[in-house]
């Protein structure tokens, strides 16, 4: 009798330790990771949730089951290795992990953490030890503490998880609009005014591309890379929607307001669209708004959806390893949180549109370009030269952090610009398009820096020439309308005199993590001759009690 209240006692503990396990693995890691970050997410709280119940309950069943397969002896061994590396996951996610930063695909630079990682490491292995050996010694008092312990576990969760749900409202992602793909290589038999955003494609890579690898950019026939161009902020999160309106942020609003506001009544689009020209700006939701819809072309009413729930758990279970693994593992599972792009997908013909550099290569050399009646304005927003860098030189997938954002972006060149001017000549439209190569910022730096801008106009031929002309971003849309055709406030970057001094605003900040809806302070510089980054002394510090709209 006293053996089977053992025995009974040894399978309860084995599965309130397997449920203790698979809880703080797949329901509350993932839950509460999504709670605290949905600000940044595209997906549901329900995209994920049933998902995580039903691997909860396998995993559970799973740990369990396999510990009753084990002799006595070792099946206690075995509940203590379970609850010791669940202790330790807990441990480690909330409140002994190192600070990596922003995963926003910026090199996380390992070695500085030696220290860290000796007793990190040690931490893991000495307490599921240590729990063992205990186990196998003293099995009574053992069964008492993994009860505690893991009962404790699974508590405390579940109430900071019902804490996290009532204190924080649950933003709904019920998008009904997409960036969609719809003629995203589809070119006017007319004029074309093609524009590429090359993210964080650094002013500095042109002239190195030309020493190191001239190669990659023999196809720019007619083009003139303006060496001075200022950018306006040091983010895509601003940089692409400043590109896209001309119309700055200033840390007084909400970025989601911000976001709302600026997409209407923009003179570029007015006149483009008044005058029956096209205009398809193909990027990620994140940084336009429905406001779009009826401007853009490819900006249309549709449902999003998730192309596959367990991928995306997947994905998420990634973010969530990446906080709650041990350091030495951590490089296993960096994580860049625009990954979560690949899993929309949309009720329809129409699908969104994805700026990775592989896909959009490959879906280029699937459709090829095609014509159609009329003229157009063409944005493309690529990942090009940003972090994580993945691909090489000649356009091959390495694997992240295999290789550096220079030689990612020559790959770029040769494989995704030059395929693309190409079949502009194939065409016959190259000669009669105005295309621009540009960028929403520079590289990674901390600090300010500047984007590339290279421009041919129609009817422009021969080898790339420089222009030291004091250019910046704010002249873009003067210069997309006088490329088109239009008059325009202001001169066009090609009309800057080289020896004119003028005054580049340009706005920096750190990281693109929330302060209370608005961006972290913005630092203000004005972008001298030579790119020189002088502060004005301004600073748009944000925050909730600055919101003024």
């Amino acid at each position: 009798m006293q053996k089977k209240r053992s025995k009974k006692r040894s399978m309860t503990t084995l599965m309130l330790c397997a449920v203790a396990c698979a809880f703080s693995v797949l329901v509350f890691g993932p839950l509460e990771q999504f709670m605290l970050n949905q600000g940044d997410l595209w997906f549901n709280l329900e995209d994920i949730a049933p998902f995580s119940a039903v691997c909860f309950l396998a995993a559970a069943a799973a740990l369990t089951a396999a510990g009753l397969l084990l002799p006595a002896k070792v099946r206690r061994a075995y509940t203590a290795l379970v609850l010791g590396l669940t202790l330790c996951w807990y441990l480690q996610g909330n409140f002994i992990n190192a600070e990596y930063g922003e995963l926003d695909g910026r090199l996380i630079h390992w070695e500085n953490y030696t220290g860290y990682a000796v007793w990190n490491t040690a931490f893991w292995l000495l307490l599921p030890l240590a729990l063992m050996v205990f186990a196998l010694k003293k099995a009574k008092a053992f069964r008492t503490v993994a009860r505690t312990l893991a009962g404790a576990l699974i508590v405390i969760q579940a109430v900071t998880l019902v804490s996290v749900f009532l204190t924080t409202p649950i933003q709904r992602k019920d998008t009904e609009w997409i960036v969609s793909d719809r003629g995203q290589f589809t070119l006017g038999a007319g004029q074309n005014t093609v524009v590429f955003v090359v993210d964080a494609c650094d002013g500095t890579y042109l002239p190195r591309m030309q020493a190191e690898d001239p190669e990659a950019l023999t196809a720019l026939d007619g083009f003139t890379y303006f060496s001075d161009y200022a950018g306006s902020y040091s983010k895509t999160k601003m940089g692409l929607p400043y590109i896209l309106t001309q119309r700055w942020y200033e840390n007084d609003e909400t970025v989601a307001h911000y976001l709302q506001r600026i997409y209407g009544g923009v003179p570029l689009y007015d006149t483009l669209r008044a005058a029956g020209w096209g205009v398809r700006i193909y990027t990620s939701e994140t940084y336009v708004s429905d406001s779009l819809i009826g401007t853009a072309d490819n900006v249309i009413a549709a449902q999003m959806t998730v192309s596959s729930t367990p991928k995306l758990f997947g994905k998420m279970m990634q973010f969530v390893s990446f906080r709650y693994l041990p350091h030495l593992l951590k490089p296993q599972a960096v994580f860049y949180s625009g990954d979560f792009g690949f899993y929309k997908a949309a009720k329809g013909a129409d699908q969104p549109y994805f700026k990775d550099n592989f896909l959009y290569r490959e879906k280029l050399a699937a459709d090829g370009l095609s014509l159609q009646e009329g003229n157009f304005l063409t944005v493309y927003h690529i990942n090009g030269s940003h972090l994580p860098c993945n691909m090489n030189a000649q356009g091959e997938y390495v694997g992240p952090w295999k290789t550096t954002a220079l030689e990612q972006t020559k790959g770029v060149f040769r494989t995704i610009i030059t395929p693309y001017l190409e079949q502009m000549k194939a065409l016959g439209v190259y000669d009669s398009a105005n295309i621009i190569i540009t960028a929403d910022h520079g590289r990674f730096d901390e600090g300010p820096v500047s984007p590339v801008m290279l421009l041919k106009p129609a009817g422009a031929h021969g080898e790339m020439q420089t222009n030291a002309a004091m250019a910046s971003v704010s002249d873009l849309h003067a210069t997309l309308l006088k490329l088109c055709g239009f008059e325009a406030e202001g001169e066009a970057i090609y009309e800057l005199p080289e020896g004119e001094e003028r005054v580049r605003r340009y706005l920096y900040y750190p990281t693109t993590k929330s302060n209370g809806g608005t961006l972290p302070a913005l630092t203000e510089y004005h972008v001298e001759r030579g790119q020189q980054f002088v502060p004005t002394g301004v600073v748009l510090p944000g925050g909730k009690e600055n919101i003024t709209r």
